[in-house]
């Protein structure tokens, strides 16, 4: 029977338990219990801190690359500081709180409610477990993709320590540091650890006017550094976490920590890709860009605003305001996240365990974005994101005599999100610009229990079972005010009273899942599994006008999954394969143009979130380990389609339409030697292979919403001396130097424009570790 409480690493291959010619056990409590990867009926990318290591992944997109079926890249232009989280191809890219996630993000077992500031760097990490397919049952709301748990590790006491200094291009100097220590001996432990790091951006702003003098686009640098105003995508933040363990008795544990980032980074890089000037908005910002302000000519907004070098781009973050004033933004982007958790685990008997966890979190984001990505000026924005959120969940974990284990429990969230703004968009209306201030608090409850059990039928047949309901409720306050430089007060363009006006919604799910493995032998593992998992619904956060204020109901998705877990040549090989079938029902997604809500209006600009109809997701993974000897080879292959089934009238989307897969096919394999050197020390290479294929990025499957495939290559080479005290690292990332784009934004029905987010290019360091 599987343990009830506690929590045990990820093992890499040559840990202790396992021999030089095997692969270890990989623990893992996706079901509430410590288990063997290889005997849990999920389909699950387990990895540790030494893994991540010897791959050089330091973030969670790192993670998402090497996963199947797993997308985890960082957002950039209006969305801000965060990351786009999709799993099985589906997700959510919108920081907005009226909407929410599609992968469940946990730390420590605490819920993280906002994908702002969650592109999380990998600081003290025991591991994380990646849950593909819907996790209502087990994770709850919002893990409609699946779910993504870190494990940090927890103090020991055992006196024990390290540092470790990177440095490389773009003026990288990285510091991580931790300490363990016993403050009673057997009975109270600390651990504490922090990472400093900050490296230039790599994507340069260039002044257009000084670039180019006679483009009749004033220069607003004095060009004393080339026409160079700035960079995007630099890295500067600062880290750390304090955590206690209390061994109060042989049957009761107490765990408290608490966090700090404080991310003062460059913006996200963002490049223009496309310009439509035909396009409405195109139109409107050339006919108000006017230079100097009052110049009723304007500039044509087009093609000449991409630059030949995709690392440039020729934003200013300065937009004319509806006073006539230029009106310019300091491209920043600020992120600080605390956070205090407390985990109580009480053995009551040998069969009955208690859970409780807590977690508060405060976030403070702010950023400025400039998506027409040029001098034009035609959108331009600064938002604020307030957050404090108040997670409760108690679990209470048994087992009856040694034919069931069980768990049932509750949870609770609460949490007010305000979102402020000043946006100025020239490319609404002719001869004057759409400016306003908004301040929309968002207060969310949320309520659940749930029960999950596995009955062990016999030595090799377990049932799994489990049941979730849900109860959520946002309410969502307008707010539109005019900037002081046009008075004040109510905004202009919004009618009298839509301050003050609330959106609400109220919703509840019933998430199910049944579940049967059967051990073939020693060796082999199959399961067949259905399960449900939902995102909630909300209102419409970016309404123009009073009528668009519309809710949009809770997407959910069904999922049949079958799968094997595999061991070969006495364990040195692991071969893990899925095939699922999901069907995915009130797919919410963003409407551009909103007749129906806008009075018959096809002009009128609308961002409404809608629910756009159903589509079948089917596909299959595989993921697979070889150790022997001083030779490590992984490797994982996905493949999805996506198709949608029925529609929406109102969302305009194409009956054929395969759109929003979010990567359809990837593969990677990685590799590594450790060579024995004559005085006891290793010298071990790796590299790492992984490959995307190309997918739209929404539903209309235009070429315009087209991102494409990449390729890239990863590499590190490092040397271990005899006891392994000390060791030294090179490492590299996109070895090729391979140009591609982790996300694109297609703006160029409305706006005019598509823009991109480039990935890195080649990015080599040196790392140098010594523990205590």
């Amino acid at each position: 029977m599987a343990q009830q409480t506690g929590t045990t690493s990820a093992a890499t291959p040559n840990s202790a338990g396992a021999s030089d010619t095997s692969l270890a056990e990989i623990v893992v409590t996706a079901q509430f219990r410590q288990q063997n990867l290889q005997d849990t009926p999920i389909a699950i990318t387990a990895v540790n801190a030494a893994m991540m290591e010897e791959r050089g992944q330091t973030s969670l997109h790192d993670l998402g690359q090497q996963a199947p079926n797993v997308t985890l890249v960082e957002t950039g232009g209006a969305f801000g500081p965060g990351m786009t989280a999709s799993i099985r191809g589906v997700g959510q890219s919108d920081f907005d709180p009226a909407v929410s996630p599609g992968v469940g993000i946990y730390i420590d077992d605490v819920y993280y409610t906002s994908l702002t500031g969650s592109n999380f760097a990998l600081l003290d990490l025991d591991r994380v477990e990646i849950l593909r397919g819907p996790q209502g049952t087990l994770a709850g709301a919002n893990s409609e993709g699946g779910a993504i748990k870190l494990y940090t590790v927890k103090p020991q006491g055992d006196n024990t320590g390290s540092v470790k200094v990177s440095g490389g291009e773009r003026s990288l100097v990285d510091v991580q540091a931790m300490a363990d220590v016993s403050l009673i001996k057997d009975t109270l432990f600390m651990r504490i650890s922090g990472v400093s790091h900050q490296q230039d951006g790599f994507v340069t702003r260039i002044d257009y006017g000084c670039q180019f003098p006679t483009s009749g686009i004033p220069a607003s640098s004095a060009g004393d550094q080339g026409c160079v105003a700035g960079h995007e995508g630099g890295k500067d933040y600062h880290g750390g976490r304090l955590a206690l363990r209390w061994v109060a008795s042989d049957n009761f544990e107490v765990n408290l920590a608490g966090d700090i980032t404080v991310d003062n980074s460059q913006v996200s890089p963002v490049t223009l890709l496309r310009v439509d000037p035909t396009a409405p908005g195109a139109i409107i910002a050339a006919g108000n860009s006017g230079y100097p302000p009052g110049n009723a000519a304007g500039v044509a907004y087009d093609d000449r605003f991409i630059s030949p070098n995709p690392y440039v781009t020729y934003a200013n973050f300065c937009a004319k305001g509806f006073a006539g004033n230029q009106e310019c933004y300091t491209p920043y982007q600020y992120t600080k996240s605390t956070g205090v958790n407390l985990t109580l685990d009480w053995k009551l008997n040998d069969a009955l365990a208690l859970k409780s966890i807590t977690g508060y979190r405060e976030l403070d984001s702010q950023w400025t974005n400039d998506d027409d990505a040029s001098p034009i000026g035609s959108s331009l924005g600064y938002s604020e994101i307030k957050n404090h959120t108040l997670t409760q969940e108690l679990r209470l974990n048994g087992a009856v005599a040694k034919l069931i284990d069980y768990s049932v429990g509750g949870f609770l969230l609460d949490q007010v999100t305000t979102y402020a703004s000043h946006q100025i968009l020239d490319y609404v209306i002719p001869g004057t610009s759409f400016e306003f201030i908004q301040d929309d608090p968002v207060a969310e409850q949320d309520y659940a229990g749930f029960a999950n059990a596995t009955w062990h039928i016999t030595d090799a047949l377990n049932l799994n079972a489990g049941a979730r309901y849900t109860k959520v409720r946002k309410d969502y306050d307008y707010n539109r005010y005019n900037p002081s430089s046009i008075g004040g007060g109510d905004s202009i363009f919004f009618a009298p009273g839509f301050s003050g006006t609330v959106g609400r919604y109220s919703g509840d799910k019933f998430d199910y899942r049944v579940n049967v493995d059967y051990r073939w032998n020693e060796d082999l593992l199959t399961y067949a599994e259905v399960s449900t998992g939902f995102k909630s619904g909300g209102t419409n956060p970016r309404p123009f006008i009073a009528s668009q204020v519309q809710p949009f109901a809770i997407e959910n998705l069904i999922a049949y999954e079958v799968g094997a877990k595999t061991d070969w040549l006495d364990r040195a090989l692991r071969v893990n394969v899925a095939l699922f079938y999901n069907r995915y029902h009130n797919i919410q997604v963003t409407l551009l143009s909103c007749p129906a809500y806008s009075g018959g209006s096809t002009t009128e600009p609308c961002a409404a979130p809608v629910n756009g109809g159903n589509a079948l997701i089917y596909g299959a993974e595989l993921e697979a380990s070889y150790h022997y000897a001083g030779l490590t080879v992984d490797g994982a292959y996905s493949h999805q389609q996506f198709q949608y089934q029925t529609v929406n009238p109102l969302a305009g989307i194409p009956v054929d339409a395969t759109g929003q897969g979010f990567q359809p096919s990837k593969w990677s394999i990685g590799a590594q030697y450790d060579f024995a050197v004559p005085n006891g020390a290793t010298i071990t290479p790796r590299l790492d292979y992984i490959w995307s294929a190309g997918y739209f990025t929404n539903a209309s499957n235009d070429p315009n919403s087209y991102q494409f495939g990449y390729h890239e290559l990863n590499g590190r080479l490092t040397y271990k001396p005899n006891g392994g005290s000390w060791e030294a690292s090179v490492a590299a990332t996109n070895l090729t130097n391979k140009l591609w784009y982790n996300q694109t934004f297609d703006l160029t029905a409305t706006q005019g424009q598509a823009y991109g987010i480039p990935a890195e290019p080649r990015t080599v360091w040196a790392e140098f570790k010594k523990k205590f």
